[in-house]
């Protein structure tokens, strides 16, 4: 920029007066005669601010800026006196980062056939625009529809954070290479300068931290990730909020059964915003522990009473690979809820029990259950455990239980093992049933839904619960169902705390099913040798073998051990003969395959 002395303004006067009579609108190319005129006549001036230069360029002929549009700013204006227009409390409210490149629109005044738009950034903040700074966006005169000038502003890779000085400027010229160090030019004389504030770095979340409802439920709400939506309440009002507990780095989806209300997502305490939408806002989170889901009527935090009844929802998570059921089927998960199953209680006419649903394999040749683990909470013990009512159901058809198939009474645990872990305060156990080889038909066409209940006795008609854990959605098998009256009718387990989630009870059946037909062609996951084998049979698999059971070819499982040790299963003290080695890989995968024992 030119430095201008006070008493050179006085020697200037003559040209400053020769300039007002040139400006009249005659034909002449932009950069000749009118740019010509500009740099005779114009006073040689300007004022030396502390940071910026402020160049004083004549607007009032129709060489203005008239809106600048960029990343939320819409500025519409007029001539600014002396060409300049400070706008620097006008900022950005778009998002900006740097490495991305974002649209600008500048529309100019009629003031000539030729208007040239430049923009620099102050990126280093040194208060001057260096041509590295500078991006050429266009001229009206390639601009066939108008005088809205368009182009791209790329935020250089690497700009910190923060506010820095936008200088916007139109001159009545043409393009050219030296447009890069003109920001604090006068000497073209017709145009106009306007400075803007723009922020680099994600924008800050606005919303509603206003609760005049408080909280509702009262307790928090810890998700489980299986990429299910799964409802926190369904009787939440506007103006209220849900406390939930969340895990850093993972992706949320929280929802509203109203899509017009608004969400709010805040830190534990209420006074800080960390996401907010309209309907529905997926968002990563940055922290470990609870936060609050606020839903409001809308963005100016609207809210009301039982008028604005409606359902918070949220998920997490991916749904997870279903298992195939085979022979053996193992039900388990993270406990979450236990439903009554108790028969007779002291004060109580409820008679209870569960039911879960299991399948009969479609490639068995026969299905005779053997045993099945079930895992309980006594409230008065394990020795409280008397026995247990059996029921075996078909399926209704529409995935509930359905008509007795063969009941068993007063069915003495063969074993009452102490878990671990507590539930609830109290101890846990897992009981085991011998049933004793009862065989179900089988379906060749498709695998057979089937239904067991359990009821048990208590000693001193003290409730006992069968553990569930939150049931899959969309799963081929069915959450449990609850009975009140002994098994006469039941209804789907759920818990009031969480709505829309549903439960499966953990168990195990061990059953004895030979395969119908096993591939001579070999197994895609897994390798075997020797064969005819001896003493030890060496299986190597792709994926981790959880359960091997060997079958003679009458269908009768051998009493040898379900699990291999270093990659072997000792076949030693089996009599000679052709055996079916029946495995259930990781992920429910079941392969089988015939060996000969020698």
């Amino acid at each position: 920029m030119k430095t201008k002395l006070p008493f050179l303004l006085m020697a200037l006067l003559p040209f400053a007066s020769f300039a007002q009579n040139a400006q009249s609108k005659v034909s002449v190319r932009p950069g000749t005669q009118k740019a010509a005129v500009a740099k005779s006549a114009a006073p040689s001036m300007s004022y030396a601010p502390a940071a910026y230069c402020i160049p004083m360029l004549d607007c009032s002929d129709g060489d203005s800026i008239t809106n600048v549009n960029f990343a939320g700013i819409n500025n519409t204006t007029s001539c600014s006196p002396n060409g300049y227009g400070n706008y620097t409390s006008i900022v950005t409210t778009s998002e900006l980062l740097a490495g991305s490149t974002y649209p600008i629109k500048v529309t100019v005044g009629d003031g000539w056939a030729y208007e040239n738009v430049s923009v620099w950034i102050d990126y280093n903040k040194n208060d001057i625009f260096e041509p590295s700074e500078f991006t050429y966006i266009g001229n009206v005169n390639n601009i066939p529809s108008g005088y809205v000038v368009p182009g791209n502003i790329t935020i250089p890779t690497g700009t910190a954070n923060g506010d820095y000085r936008m200088r916007v400027r139109v001159h009545a010229n043409s393009a050219s290479e030296t447009d890069n160090t003109l920001a604090c030019d006068e000497e073209e004389f017709y145009g106009e300068t306007e400075d803007y504030t723009l922020k680099i770095g994600a924008t800050a979340p606005t919303g509603c931290l206003t609760s005049p409802n408080g909280a509702y439920p009262t307790a928090a709400y810890t998700p489980v990730c299986n990429g299910t939506a799964t409802a926190i309440s369904t009787l939440c009002y506007a103006g209220e909020y849900s406390t939930v507990n969340v895990t850093t780095g993972t992706q949320y989806t929280f929802s509203l059964s109203k899509p017009t209300y608004f969400i709010t997502i805040a830190n534990s305490t209420g006074t800080t915003v960390l996401g907010s939408g309209t309907g529905s806002l997926t968002w990563t989170s940055t922290v470990t522990g609870p936060v609050r889901f606020y839903s409001h009527t809308n963005d100016s935090c609207g809210s009301g009473s039982s008028e604005t009844m409606h359902s918070r929802l949220i998920k997490c998570g991916s749904v997870p690979v279903e298992p195939i059921y085979g022979c053996d089927q193992n039900y388990t998960g993270v406990p979450d809820l236990a439903s009554n199953i108790t028969k007779t209680l002291t004060g109580s006419t409820s008679s209870y029990a569960v039911a879960n649903d299991f399948f009969v394999p479609k490639a068995s040749a026969q299905y005779k259950i053997q045993t099945i683990t079930a895992n309980m909470v006594p409230l008065s013990g394990g020795a409280d455990i008397a026995s247990f009512d059996v029921k075996i159901m078909s399926d209704n058809g529409s995935k509930a239980p359905g008509a007795v198939v063969k009941s068993w009474t007063g069915v003495v645990p063969v074993s009452i093992t102490t878990l671990p872990d507590l539930f609830a305060g109290y101890a846990t156990y897992q009981v085991k049933l011998d049933l004793a080889n009862y065989e179900l038909p089988v379906n060749t066409a498709a695998d057979t839904r089937y239904w067991i209940s359990l009821q048990a006795n208590s000693a001193t008609s003290t409730s006992i619960y069968w553990i569930g854990y939150r049931y899959t959605e969309g799963w081929v098998t069915a959450p449990n169902y609850q009975s009140t009256n002994g098994g006469t009718s039941y209804v789907m387990a759920t818990d009031t705390n969480s709505p829309g989630v549903h439960f499966e009870s953990i168990w195990s059946i061990d059953a004895e099913c030979s395969v119908a037909a096993v591939s001579e062609a070999g197994n895609k996951n897994l390798s075997f040798f020797p064969n005819p084998v001896k003493d030890f049979l060496t299986i190597n698999s792709k994926k981790a073998i959880e359960t091997l059971h060997i079958y003679n070819v009458a269908g009768q499982k051998m009493p040898v051990a379900s699990k291999l040790v270093n990659g072997k299963v000792d076949m030693s003290r089996l009599a000679p003969g052709v055996y079916i080695i029946s495995t259930i890989l990781e992920g429910g995968i079941n392969e089988s395959f015939k060996v000969i024992k020698k």
